[in-house]
């Protein structure tokens, strides 16, 4: 039986997925915790804020497959987050600090 991604859900603090998540669109990523952008999917750390890099979301999985696999293979410990879910949840949160 082959090894395949499936989507798991699990609670996490926001500030510490925030601290620690590179976003990554079309053709590089995107620091969520500092805005540095223009990074290399291979970045270990950020070169602007020097958080290290240890969840990866992408705008668009299903384009970014292979580099999913690649580096799952590479750097094991990364964790993948569903970037609709935490775009949505970052949302909240900002209405949240501009309502309460």
């Amino acid at each position: 039986m082959s090894e395949r991604f499936i989507r798991i859900h699990k609670k996490f603090h926001l500030d510490e997925l925030k601290t620690h998540l590179m976003t990554y669109g079309a053709l590089s990523g995107t620091c969520a915790n500092c805005k540095e952008m223009d990074l290399r999917i291979d970045a270990l750390q950020c070169p602007g804020c020097k958080t290290d890099f240890k969840y990866i979301a992408f705008q668009n999985v299903r384009d970014h497959m292979p580099k999913m696999q690649k580096i799952s293979h590479e750097r094991p410990n990364i964790v993948f987050v569903d970037y609709d879910d935490f775009k949505r949840l970052e949302g909240e949160e900002k209405a949240k600090g501009i309502l309460g």
